[in-house]
């Protein structure tokens, strides 16, 4: 009988496999998209007169088949059930650009304001960001009401501190309750050059700790923009200017970085370790920098295409890519147990 040290496999052995997996999933993170496996769901969401949808940051489905959106129009945040319809919309009038939105086990939702992108005299009405100072740059916490029951970060303060957020874009709820913070949206108003980081607050909203800080090493961030836990208690970030995602163990170490991906703005993994992505920038040249002193015309991530890819959160393997009519604008994916996805307002079901 083999002891169980003959079992394991030599470090040389593991680095090599580990290098064929990667490199296999990297070349199917770049296959072109198969738009022959998802169809849009016709009729959804079916909108009450009047009432408009603008690009949409996040998409929560819920367990009773509804799915919680946060857009970047009035009403910011609703509610559609599972037949499409619109069933509840709060959130008038607070946010100046919706950015990023989580829901606690408690059933409250969090939702951001990343404040606006681009000075005030450069605001893009277009894309759903008010031109107004003294607003934006927190993040609420509404129970499913919409009462709010919360505020972090300080209106109209854009900022690095353990009180205030330079451009916050999503959250996610630990395994131990408390709420984790991305922050760091680029581009910024005011081109803040630090800043990239995750903020840990608890549930009561008192600041923990911060992780990480603005380059491009292994748990550094540039434009931090979704956040997943996987099955095993590890923290995916969508670290999208640079072009990866990021994989940090239950202790909050970073392990991985995976470019398989493509350049993720949205990010979902399902209880299964299904891992989704949504790329809307790879293959493009956009307005704006990543970075002060960037190139603008330069093309993102040259080498993959934008869409959304689907895989494993265990593995690294991407299975599928298909574009799902994505928009420079598009950031969210999001899927269910019944096995629809979700991007930027629109549900897909599986061809049969």
């Amino acid at each position: 009988m083999k002891s169980q040290r003959s079992l394991q496999p030599s470090t040389a052995g593991l680095i090599a496999l580990m290098a064929v997996i990667s490199a296999t999933a990297a070349l199917r993170g770049r296959a072109a998209p198969d738009n022959s496996v998802y169809r849009k769901v016709p009729n959804w969401p079916q909108l009450p007169e009047g009432m408009k949808l603008g690009p949409i940051p996040n998409m929560i489905p819920d367990a009773q088949g509804n799915v919680w959106m946060l857009q970047r129009l009035d009403p910011p945040i609703i509610k559609v059930d599972r037949s499409g319809k619109v069933i509840k919309s709060f959130g008038e009038g607070m946010f100046t650009h919706s950015h990023g939105m989580c829901m606690d086990r408690d059933g409250n939702l969090w939702a951001g304001d990343s404040g606006p992108s681009f000075p005030p005299q450069a605001g893009s009405e277009s894309s759903g960001q008010r031109r107004e100072n003294g607003r934006g740059y927190v993040f609420y916490k509404f129970n499913q009401d919409g009462k709010l029951l919360m505020t972090l970060g300080k209106a109209g303060v854009s900022k690095v501190g353990p009180d205030t957020f330079v451009a916050p874009t999503a959250c996610i709820e630990a395994p131990n309750g408390d709420i984790i913070i991305a922050d760091g949206h680029i581009p910024r108003a005011f081109n803040e050059t630090e800043g990239d980081r995750l903020m840990r607050f608890s549930r009561e909203g008192k600041f923990v700790r911060a992780y990480g800080r603005t380059g491009k090493g292994l748990g550094e961030f540039r434009g931090p923009h979704a956040l997943a836990y996987d099955s095993q208690g590890r923290l995916f970030v969508a670290d999208r200017q640079n072009s990866r995602l990021q994989v940090f163990d239950r202790s909050m170490k970073p392990v991985a970085e995976w470019r398989q991906f493509g350049r993720p703005s949205g990010l979902f993994i399902l209880p299964d370790n299904t891992l989704l992505t949504l790329d809307s920038e790879s293959g493009r040249s956009l307005t704006w920098a990543d970075w002060p002193g960037d190139d603008i015309k330069a093309t993102r991530n040259p080498g993959f295409t934008i869409g959304v890819r689907i895989g494993s959160a265990g593995t690294g393997a991407v299975a599928l890519h298909f574009d799902a009519e994505t928009r420079a604008s598009s950031e969210v994916v999001a899927a269910d147990t019944e096995g629809f996805v979700y991007t930027d307002g629109i549900k897909w079901e599986k061809v049969k």
